[in-house]
């Protein structure tokens, strides 16, 4: 049996490494749309900061900054429509994980004229739009090399991919430096994200060697290095670990896929505005003691690589030491509401690539567990 490894054609990896972008960005073409969200990028100086580095190198630069937590098709709408009418030539998308879904949604699905709520439904987009460059500001998502986009309709309270080929970043560009400015509470959430992403596509049914490879790396370096980063957020070598490990688990991830935590916070997440790093790291402990037996020799690799303690407890010992909740009671989640949320879980290929079958039974005790 076959199987595709995909990654941008280009990885630039380093402290100081955005100075590339220009040199990157410029055979792309002179018209760059950069994509971000509303704040953070612009209060610390990095939004400055990349468009002067896009401009050094001679580039023409239209800032999108309405990107939100958790964006929106309309979203995606209004960029597309920007990038249309601007002429956009390349696109960047600057930030976490939601600025690089929706810069690289609004790139896969330029040119298009199916609507973005089109491929929302399940359309796949198979050819590229416009050449994205994707980079990240934070150690968590893995967004920067995978092929989706995850976009929410918060009317229809519906979270999924947009995915496909298309919809491959050109290259990603990964600044520690950049996720410098990244205050304790995000550095945790979107830690324990790259964690569990870690960790998920380690015991995936569609692992194979050379992502295996890659989670248990990355499980190594975050292990090692998401206490420090968050403590002192100023610490090159942990920012540097916690970037190689959030980069390892993306490329693992955008390979083997995921499992039942990712399946089941997406749902959880847009019905209750959770935050999708605490969701994840939440969502952990629990997973691990339901997969412990499907997993065999791969639970105890995890346990060898978290100091000989059980994986479960480690890491829910990792959530009090990082300053998150262990369960989702401060954010007022409704018993009558998990049967739904178990139900809007099933169709999820997450759930379908995880090493344990998931009923709809099991999926509602483990949302009950954490809820």
């Amino acid at each position: 049996m076959s199987n595709t490894f995909r990654v941008p054609q280009r990885i630039v990896f380093g402290w100081g490494a955005v100075a590339e972008l220009g040199r990157l960005a410029s055979p792309l073409g002179g018209r760059v749309m950069l994509v971000t969200g509303r704040r953070a990028m612009k209060a610390s100086g990095i939004t400055d900061r990349v468009v002067a580095v896009l401009r050094e190198a001679g580039i023409v630069v239209t800032l999108f900054d309405e990107v939100e937590r958790e964006p929106e098709v309309a979203t995606v709408d209004r960029g597309r429509e920007v990038a249309r009418q601007w002429g956009a030539e390349c696109v960047v998308g600057l930030g976490g994980g939601s600025a690089m879904d929706a810069a690289k949604v609004i790139a896969g699905l330029h040119g298009k004229e199916a609507s973005t709520a089109e491929f929302h439904a399940g359309r796949v987009a198979v050819r590229p739009g416009l050449p994205m460059i994707a980079v990240a500001t934070t150690s968590g998502t893995g967004s920067e090399v995978t092929v989706n986009g995850v976009i929410s309709d918060r009317a229809r309270r519906v979270k999924v991919s947009i995915r496909g080929e298309g919809l491959m970043p050109w290259a990603a560009v990964v600044d520690p430096e950049l996720t410098v400015p990244c205050p304790a509470a995000v550095t945790a959430s979107a830690g324990m994200d790259a964690l569990c992403q870690a960790i998920e596509s380690y015991a995936s049914i569609h692992a194979t060697a050379v992502t295996e490879a890659l989670s248990v790396r990355a499980v190594e370096e975050i292990v090692a290095s998401l206490e420090t980063a968050v403590r002192d957020g100023s610490c090159r070598e942990a920012r540097t670990q916690m970037a190689e490990g959030s980069l390892m688990a993306g490329m693992a991830l955008g390979n083997a896929r995921l499992g039942v935590i990712h399946g089941l916070v997406h749902p959880l997440g847009v019905r209750y505005e959770i935050p999708h790093g605490l969701a994840c790291g939440v969502m952990l402990p629990a997973a691990l003691r339901y997969n412990r037996a499907a997993m065999g020799a791969k639970y105890e690799r995890l346990r060898s690589l978290m100091g000989g303690a059980d994986p479960a407890e480690f890491c829910a010992e990792l959530l009090d030491r990082v300053g998150l909740p262990s369960d989702f009671t401060g954010f007022g989640v409704r018993e009558d509401d998990l049967p739904t949320i178990a139900d809007e879980s099933l169709p999820s290929g997450s759930l379908k690539a995880n090493p344990r079958r998931v009923t709809r039974e099991e999926a509602l005790a483990l949302l009950r567990e954490v809820c």
